[in-house]
């Protein structure tokens, strides 16, 4: 399943720091430590995971594993690119007027503009991004927490 490039949701990049064995799996599925573009982030998500990382006291080594997994092996995506402000209003608007539950987290919304407006494939575990795979010039799989597989 080789992409141009793909975008990394927050949970995912969890998994990746954290060296489960579902990001094994991510891994071995997508070959994104294979591939010659280095997978993308939001910075939203960097955000995120610091607070994650603070609420759950992580120690030294994982947050060091976390910083190096973002700053060497990522590419991340800023979120002030106006490509990423405009489809971020873009897809703000289809959430709202489709109903979706993505319009209630805004982050979500970050990484879905910052996807977008990279033209890149996501790779999720959040179930809020179920709709957009039926929508044309997207390419999302939403993963399985547990068995990391693409979900129906």
């Amino acid at each position: 399943m080789a992409a141009a490039s793909y975008l990394l949701d927050t949970a995912i990049l969890l998994h990746w720091t954290r060296d489960t064995a579902q990001a094994k799996a991510i891994d071995q599925q997508f070959q994104l430590s294979q591939l010659r573009m280095r997978p993308l982030i939001c910075e939203v998500s960097i955000g995120e995971m610091l607070a994650f990382s603070r609420s759950r006291k992580w120690g030294p080594q994982k947050q060091q594993r976390l910083k190096d997994i973002v700053e060497r092996q990522t590419v991340i995506v800023r979120i002030s690119d106006p490509r990423v402000m405009d489809a971020y209003a873009d897809l703000s608007t289809l959430a709202k007027s489709s109903g979706w539950s993505l319009f209630h987290e805004k982050n979500d919304l970050w990484v879905g503009a910052a996807t977008r407006a990279t033209g890149s494939h996501l790779l999720t575990m959040d179930t809020d991004f179920l709709p957009l795979r039926n929508v044309r010039g997207w390419t999302v799989t939403v993963l399985d927490e547990k068995t990391a597989l693409p979900r129906p």
